[in-house]
């Protein structure tokens, strides 16, 4: 991933600069660049970074004297508020499983477990606990470990694939044809369109994409009255504040918070 940005987006621009050419002006132009191509913000800021990382590395290793000029990232709210219905999700598992069946019990996998996409796609036969009916995510997006219940359609899932894989091949537990699954697959975007969940709706933040089945997840779990420090475990965020934004989903916590006290102080 981070090849692909250097190649597309960041030697194009800079490669032939020398490391003393880039300055404060020059990457200012290049962020003006990135914008211009109506990347989509988080790329825009990953590129950034990454740019920044090698100037970093450059000075730590002594090929150029630096300093390093400021970068500055541009602000967004890159937060997807996007979740399916129940029928939408059935629509959904329908529809894939007629493309790929095994996209369709992926797909399944994920809303019962929240998992993120390279997490579910990387997860080894190894880090399943069938005794405990437990997944055990080792390396996370937020360097925390975890371990994720699964619960009777997962169980189901894990068990179908166990018994179709090799037990010496070394390979995830969702493969087909002796490859781990592309996460750029089409197959999941084509159930997508079929299903019409995006068509007429610009904003990103709106659309149906692979990540919506984790905020499916947690939105579920918000409605049925599980507690947001639950959740916010479950889904291996860093901190609870990244949890937040599916507070709105349980008024009812609130009001049944508030009546539980019923304190009077009249005499």
């Amino acid at each position: 991933t981070e090849t692909g940005r250097w190649q597309h987006h960041i030697a194009p621009e800079l490669a032939s600069c020398e490391l003393e050419q880039i300055d404060a002006l020059t990457i200012a132009k290049f962020r003006a660049a990135l914008l211009g191509k109506r990347l989509a913000p988080q790329t825009v800021c990953h590129c950034l970074s990454l740019l920044r990382r090698i100037l970093n590395c450059a000075v730590e290793w002594g090929l150029y004297s630096g300093p390093v000029p400021k970068i500055r990232m541009p602000k967004f709210d890159n937060r997807r508020v996007r979740y399916l219905t129940h029928s939408e999700a059935s629509n959904l598992v329908s529809t894939l499983h007629a493309i790929s069946p095994i996209w369709a019990d992926v797909a399944v996998f994920d809303l019962n477990t929240g998992l993120r996409r390279g997490e579910l796609l990387s997860l080894l036969p190894s880090q399943i606990d069938l005794p405990n009916r437990e997944c055990h995510i080792l390396e996370s997006k937020s360097f925390h470990a975890r371990s994720i219940p699964l619960n009777g359609a997962a169980m189901d899932i894990v068990q179908k694939y166990l018994a179709l894989r090799e037990p010496t091949s070394g390979l995830p537990l969702f493969h087909e044809k002796g490859h781990p699954l592309n996460p750029h697959s089409r197959h999941f975007r084509s159930a997508v369109r079929q299903c019409g969940f995006n068509a007429g709706v610009p904003d990103r933040r709106s659309q149906v994409c692979f990540h919506t089945l984790r905020h499916t997840f947690a939105s579920w779990l918000v409605q049925g009255g599980v507690p947001l420090q639950v959740v916010s475990q479950l889904l291996g965020h860093a901190s609870l504040k990244m949890t937040l934004r599916y507070a709105h989903l349980a008024p009812s916590q609130h009001r049944a918070a508030v009546d539980s006290l019923c304190i009077s102080v009249l005499p």
